[in-house]
């Protein structure tokens, strides 16, 4: 094998070893509040908004802030710095992903509303039949 090709190889399997390590370290994983809180990184909770009368938003500081359940009946307050989602108030589930700042708060950075409505299936009838 010519050292050309051989130094290529060395730098294709640097990259691939670099690239590796960064996605692994960006990774966000699913999980609850107490497991996030104990980690430190980012990741992805799935909940329902609890509390809807202490939620509010502050239109001069794009601070929206809203309590969340999640999966192990824990209630945390989460914290976004944009405008609450459009639809947010008909979200069934909502995930959020972020993580917990120097005031133990979490702070999401990005939120997705689930929607089950949308992914039902539906019964067709008969006459719906014939009409499709």
């Amino acid at each position: 094998m010519k050292t050309k090709n051989i130094i290529l190889l060395a730098v294709i399997a640097i990259f691939m070893v670099a690239l590796g390590v960064n996605f692994s370290q960006n990774a966000s994983v699913y999980t609850d509040f107490a497991t996030a809180k104990e980690s430190g990184k980012k990741v992805h909770i799935v909940g329902e908004w609890v509390q809807r009368e202490d939620a509010f938003y502050i239109a001069e500081q794009d601070l929206f802030s809203f309590f969340m359940k999640d999966t192990m009946d824990v209630v945390q307050q989460v914290i976004y710095r944009d405008p609450k989602p459009i639809n947010f108030e008909t979200a069934e589930k909502v995930v959020v992903i972020g993580g917990y700042n120097e005031q133990e708060m979490f702070v999401a950075d990005k939120i997705i509303m689930k929607c089950p409505s949308k992914y039902e299936e539906t019964d067709i009838t008969a006459a719906e039949e014939k009409t499709l």
